[in-house]
């Protein structure tokens, strides 16, 4: 089975500037999405979408590829499945149509291979489109979303989804690293 991660990584961010490479107990916040792929048991292509070139060679440094991302889709108003969509189309165009794609943040840095492989099984073993992450109050962290690669290009919604609970907090404010600090590891 083939399965890509999308990291969104742009340069810059209102709430916290060059956020996705902050660093979080000593690695920049891209390197933990990275780190979890890496250490998957399905074998992840980590992809990293920027028009950063700081973030491109800081993806580079920890084994992710590139999509060179449009400066067009780094606004503030871009939604994120525009830029999911992007990297997904020249992953296809370049390289190999996946079977599943990760949305994966990387401003959530308590992400683990162990809660990226949970998502994975839980869209196999229930025939789902989509899976995706959850905090203990069942609301959307922002963490992962994994779909089916035709998914990806939907425009509907679908009920062909599910959640799994992964706990984690996303980073948005100079208060959230401190904090974030205390539980990654």
């Amino acid at each position: 089975m083939k399965v890509i991660a999308i990291i969104p990584a742009k340069g810059n961010s209102r709430r916290l500037p060059y956020k996705n490479v902050v660093p979080v107990n000593g690695k920049p916040m891209l390197y933990w999405a990275i780190k979890a792929c890496k250490e998957s048991k399905y074998n992840i292509e980590p992809w990293v979408s920027t028009e950063d070139e700081n973030v491109k060679s800081i993806a580079l440094k920890y084994g992710a590829k590139i999509h060179d991302r449009d400066p067009t889709l780094s606004g503030p108003d871009v939604y994120k499945q525009a830029v999911i969509r992007s990297a997904t189309e020249h992953v296809i165009e370049t390289c190999y149509k996946p079977d599943l794609v990760i949305s994966l943040q990387p401003n959530s840095p308590q992400i683990k291979s162990e809660h990226i492989d949970l998502g994975i099984d839980t869209l196999l073993e229930n025939d789902k489109s989509e899976i995706f992450s959850v905090d203990k109050n069942l609301m959307q962290n922002a963490a992962f979303r994994i779909m089916k690669t035709d998914y990806v290009f939907q425009r509907d919604l679908s009920t062909y989804c599910g959640v799994v609970v992964c706990d984690l907090i996303d980073v948005h404010t100079k208060s959230d690293v401190e904090e974030i600090e205390k539980c990654v590891e």
